[in-house]
């Protein structure tokens, strides 16, 4: 069999560059084991996730506003999730059957060389004859060894489809500093869950600017033990652990508790075969790209989570529409990511949300920068839910007053980002930011009171 393209894997990385390449008439190979379009996002990650927290949040704001208590039933919430999934996979299988030029198969994709590859699947192997090739292949729960770790699960086997997870835990320890670990510690908090973190360091969240941090962890309040690092893990009876740690001190220290859940990062997942390709990875073991998702082989791209740019599902969309362009344009870049301009969310309650160039980074780049403020305790839809916490900033050049950042905590910032971050792309200045009537009531329309205090 021969194909134009071959795109390993099927979540955001891939099928969107599978349908575009299509749409243009190219003959397209694609395989994932899950035998879902969706990635890990779907089957297992943002999409599952963040419905459970909308519930969550849903219920907490029910029982805090309007003072009417409501019993938690995870399992419905549960059910709902996998519902939800269920409708994405039929959504995606009917997007897929509008493409005749796109062959897909549920397995795994061998790399033979830069241009041969091997489907397996349940059943059979397949070779075929590739022009091109998107590794598409994703990330996966980095679980580090340690006794009794056996004893932990990752957020996939909380948030997977038809988990059998449908009981919530009295009493949860969350190992681990970044954004799941956070997200997963609100989520499960106002549930009525009693969650700890055990950090391994003095932080979490790095990689985040300090003032996000600093803005947010006040308002979870949430139970985290710093400089903890886990040395053993004991089960004491089903569902019943022991979780022993290090204290600062170097004291022993433990907590009984009923879940124990790795939040430890991720890893990338590469496609057997590559080690034979020459395909460069960079020290962390994450595939090596230009701006237009171009390896060091000049008919191999790699988008999404495997590159180690922006793990997050839009990023991938991105890259992955970006590939298929480039490899449209025989292999010559015409279309680069940028990826500054990619927005970025904690999905706690509240969230918090950056994009851009920070102000610790603008002066590592001898930027001079102004900046404008907006508190939400004056903000129209945090007042109508009562959480009238957080803040947002915008970060201008000084001088051209090109808007080069932003960065926002409190109610909605996963939506307004996303109007700050086609800002940012197109470089509008505080002016076109402050002449744009957003509607109201929205939190939206701080954008443009915010930009005013510059002008």
């Amino acid at each position: 069999m021969k194909y134009d393209v071959t795109v390993i894997g099927a979540g955001g990385g891939g099928y969107p560059g599978a349908f575009r390449l299509a749409k243009s008439g190219y003959n397209v190979l694609m395989a994932d084991p899950k035998g879902e379009l969706g990635g890990n996002c779907l089957y297992s990650g943002c999409v599952p996730s963040k419905t459970v927290r909308e519930m969550a949040q849903l219920i907490w704001r029910t029982s805090r506003v309007l003072k009417q208590e409501i019993k938690v039933n995870f399992e419905r919430i549960q059910a709902h999730k996998d519902f939800v999934q269920e409708t994405r996979f039929k959504q995606h299988k009917r997007e897929l059957s509008e493409y005749n030029s796109i062959t897909f198969y549920k397995g795994v994709i061998k790399i033979k060389d830069p241009n041969h590859v091997i489907v397996k699947t349940e059943d059979k192997e397949i070779e075929a004859e590739t022009r091109y090739i998107i590794i598409a292949s994703g990330s996966e729960p980095f679980k580090p060894q340690f006794p009794g770790s056996e004893y932990c699960i990752t957020s996939d086997d909380l948030y997977s489809y038809k988990t059998p997870l449908r009981k919530l835990p009295q009493d949860m320890v969350i190992i681990g500093g970044g954004y799941i670990a956070i997200e997963t510690a609100s989520i499960f908090n106002i549930l009525g869950v009693k969650t700890h973190l055990l950090v391994r360091g003095d932080r979490v969240l790095r990689g985040f600017e300090d003032e996000i941090v600093n803005t947010l962890l006040p308002i979870l309040k949430l139970d985290i033990i710093y400089n903890a690092p886990v040395l053993e893990i004991k089960k004491i009876k089903e569902d019943e652990f022991e979780v022993i740690y290090s204290s600062k001190d170097g004291a022993k220290k433990s907590i009984r508790t009923n879940l124990v859940l790795l939040a430890t990062g991720r890893k990338p997942v590469l496609p057997e075969g590559i080690e034979n390709t020459g395909i460069a990875l960079d020290k962390r073991g994450y595939i090596v790209v230009d701006n237009a998702m171009r390896t060091n082989l000049p008919n191999v791209f790699a988008t999404g989570d495997v590159n180690g740019k922006a793990p997050y599902f839009h990023a991938a969309v991105r890259m992955s529409i970006a590939a298929a362009y480039n490899i449209m344009a025989n292999g010559s870049p015409i279309d680069y990511v940028d990826y500054k301009s990619i927005p970025v969310t904690i999905y706690s309650v509240p969230s918090a949300s950056y994009v851009g160039i920070m102000p610790s980074e603008a002066k590592r780049m001898g930027i001079e920068i102004m900046e404008a403020t907006y508190n939400m305790e004056d903000e129209v839809m945090a007042q109508m839910y009562d959480e009238r916490e957080g803040m947002l900033k915008l970060i201008f050049e000084k001088g051209s007053l090109r808007l080069i950042g932003a960065w926002m905590v409190g109610v909605h910032s996963q939506y307004l980002i996303n109007e700050l971050g086609q800002a940012v792309l197109h470089g509008l200045t505080a002016k076109q930011l402050a002449s744009f009537a957003d509607q109201h009531p929205s939190t939206n329309e701080i954008i443009a009171y915010a930009a005013r205090k510059v002008l």
